[in-house]
């Protein structure tokens, strides 16, 4: 005998976590403490070097001093805020360029054979090798880290777009055309909700690369910012403050991942979870 397909429980139109869900959440914070336990342990049996791998104690301590007295002349707060805000800048621009350009090339052909080979073209390109060029272009001020970051949100932003527009099947189109909607009713009933889930997934993994490049857009001569706390504490190194910048840019990038796929859950509560 089969076994029966699960459904999510609904209220108020959200769908509401599983009783399952809750124990795999605690074995998730049970494996993080059993990670930070071994590190803690290697680094007390003196198994770890010091100097490669600080222990547990040491990052502690450079958090508190961090977070007492700031790095370089500035507090830790600063430092967050300009890295946070130069992500959500470049993610900002890149959803404002990149969702209505996606979806003009998902419903328009010949727009995407043209612009297509330049997209395909671009995206493999590492963000890195492109610093110099923006540095030569957009100077070191604030413009070419968010150009930086905007340029490789809006690629992928765009390409998942188009593709969330191609992929509505044609016979949904056709059968709503049969009853009589009109282009635009089609448009905004039609393509428009079933391109939704991966419009918003491509969003959320869109704020992820934009964050994660917050490192290599703040090696364009920035004075403040996470990517530039790391990059000089190594130079000097300062290796647990470089654990510290790593760690809070982890958790920061999930703070950010989370938000971003609650707001897709509730956007498309009618999903069923797979």
């Amino acid at each position: 005998m089969s076994a029966r397909p699960s459904f999510p429980n609904f209220k108020n139109g959200v769908a509401m976590a599983k009783p399952t869900d809750t124990r795999y959440r605690v074995i998730s914070i049970v494996a993080v403490g059993a990670a930070l336990a071994l590190w803690a342990g290697l680094s007390t049996a003196g198994l770890l070097e010091v100097n490669k791998f600080p222990p547990v104690q040491a990052i502690w301590k450079a958090l508190s001093d961090l977070l007492t007295q700031g790095y370089s002349g500035r507090p830790f707060h600063e430092q967050i805020l300009a890295s946070v805000g130069r992500a959500l800048a470049g993610f900002s621009l890149a959803v404002l360029a990149g969702i209505p350009l996606g979806i003009w090339l998902g419903t328009n052909r010949f727009a995407d054979a043209v612009m297509s080979p330049f997209l395909t073209f671009m995206r493999p390109i590492p963000p890195i090798a492109l610093v110099p060029l923006f540095t030569f272009y957009f100077g070191i001020g604030e413009g070419s880290k968010i150009a930086l970051i905007f340029l490789t949100a809006f690629l992928y932003l765009t390409v998942n777009t188009a593709a969330g527009v191609k992929s509505v099947p044609e016979d949904l189109i056709l059968a709503s055309r049969s009853l009589g909607l009109t282009r635009r009713q089609i448009f905004f009933r039609v393509i428009m909700p079933a391109s939704s889930a991966q419009i918003l997934t491509g969003m959320r993994i869109s704020m992820t690369l934009s964050w994660t490049l917050v490192v290599a857009a703040e090696l364009i001569a920035a004075q403040v910012g996470l990517g530039y706390m790391i990059t000089d504490a190594t130079t000097f190194f300062r290796i647990p403050i470089v654990f510290v910048g790593i760690l809070t840019i982890g958790l920061i990038g999930l703070l950010l991942e989370g938000i971003l796929l609650a707001v897709e859950r509730r956007a498309l509560h009618w999903r069923g979870k797979q």
